[in-house]
């Protein structure tokens, strides 16, 4: 069932984004720091979004790179205490009486 509801949600949104495509065919000048460039709007919608993907993927990257990092931090951390804890259970209990 769910990848029915997938195939109908990516068919809906070529449909529209093909009809998006045909309506908007004339050229915007984009002005940027070194020079300027003229595309269908369309195209550049597309290259925004696909920008915006590929900055949003980094950004997820970056952000699982830190928590990979802090979990191999615990796990050693876990682990070292594992020890000690293990280590105190083979000595003797001694009475200070």
């Amino acid at each position: 069932m769910g990848r029915i509801i997938t195939i109908i949600t990516f068919i809906t949104v070529f449909i529209f984004g093909a009809g998006f495509s045909a309506i908007n065919t004339d050229p915007v000048a984009v002005n940027y720091y070194l020079g300027s460039i003229s595309l269908p709007l369309s195209i550049i919608i597309v290259l925004a979004i696909v920008l915006g993907a590929v900055i949003a993927a980094f950004a997820l990257f970056m952000g699982t790179l830190r928590l990979r990092y802090e979990n191999r931090r615990l796990s050693k951390k876990l682990e070292l205490s594992e020890q000690e804890i293990n280590s105190l259970r083979i000595l003797p209990v001694k009475d200070s009486h």
